[in-house]
């Protein structure tokens, strides 16, 4: 019980930032998604060098990823800077970084894509989803319907699987994720597009987001397969244990980190 009441305090803490960081100005999205590109990046690089974390080296990788996604994401919230003024900075922060990897820290050519694939792991989604919000014109926040729609496969999955659910996915990678859990997340999903375009969250482009959710869903649960494999791999039951009962942040994120880049790529070929 006391789990239950942990986990559930736990996530509604955690909604409510997401909400507050959508809905306030666009800059409080910028400081709560780089927070989370930060402790994101974090678990990452403990996930697979969980025994080198020792010095400096963790740290310079937390910095590095903060300052590409920072500077990725700033020219869309200040009218001033744009990506021909930052590039050249961009690309240094990229190339000291590959030199000080390489040659200081002896870091391998596997281990270093390894820690390039963390980088753009965790930022890619983050600064997609800041142009997304930051042009975003509408009254309710685009992205905050993106996130409804994968909170809501995740729930009826979850209490779909559990009701009815027989034949599993894939048992060796998530034990608990079913088809039939797959289609109840995939088909409340849609529903809850429908409730978006007629009440929620209307747009000028007709059902976009029952159209949208056919797409978010399952890229949703293939974001959390991702990380599940992942996790999987490296022989770890959770990413972090910064969110009590629901562990790191990569564990809460995982959905939208594949959701995202979908989202962003539907968005461009729809509208």
């Amino acid at each position: 019980m006391r789990t239950l009441l942990t986990r559930s305090i736990s996530g509604l803490i955690f909604v409510a930032l997401v909400v507050l960081s959508l809905i306030l100005e666009p800059y409080y999205f910028l400081v709560f998604s780089a927070i989370i590109v930060g402790i994101g990046g974090s678990e990452f690089y403990r996930l697979f060098f969980a025994k080198e974390t020792k010095g400096f080296a963790e740290s310079i990788y937390i910095i590095t990823s903060l300052c590409i996604y920072l500077l990725l994401s700033a020219p869309y919230y200040f009218e001033n800077l744009t990506y021909g003024s930052v590039r050249y900075i961009l690309l240094a922060t990229f190339v000291f970084y590959l030199i000080l990897q390489r040659f200081l820290y002896k870091v391998n050519i596997k281990k270093l894509l390894i820690l390039l694939g963390g980088m753009a792991y965790v930022i890619i989604p983050f600064v997609l989803a800041s142009e997304i919000h930051r042009f975003n014109q509408g009254e309710f926040p685009l992205l905050l319907a993106v996130f409804i729609l994968v909170w809501t496969n995740d729930t009826f999955a979850y209490i779909t699987g559990n009701l009815i659910g027989k034949h599993k996915m894939y048992e060796k990678i998530s034990p608990n994720k079913t088809w039939e859990g797959f289609a109840g997340g995939v088909a409340f999903t849609i529903a809850s597009g429908y409730l978006l375009d007629l009440y929620i969250a209307p747009t000028q482009n007709e059902h976009l987001w029952m159209i949208a959710a056919l797409v978010i869903a399952p890229s949703a649960v293939a974001g959390d397969l991702i990380e599940s494999a992942l996790k999987r791999k490296m022989n770890v039951k959770d990413t972090g244990n910064i969110m009590p009962g629901h562990g790191g942040v990569l564990d809460r994120f995982d959905a939208m980190l594949l959701a995202l880049p979908v989202f962003y790529i539907f968005l461009y070929l729809y509208s």
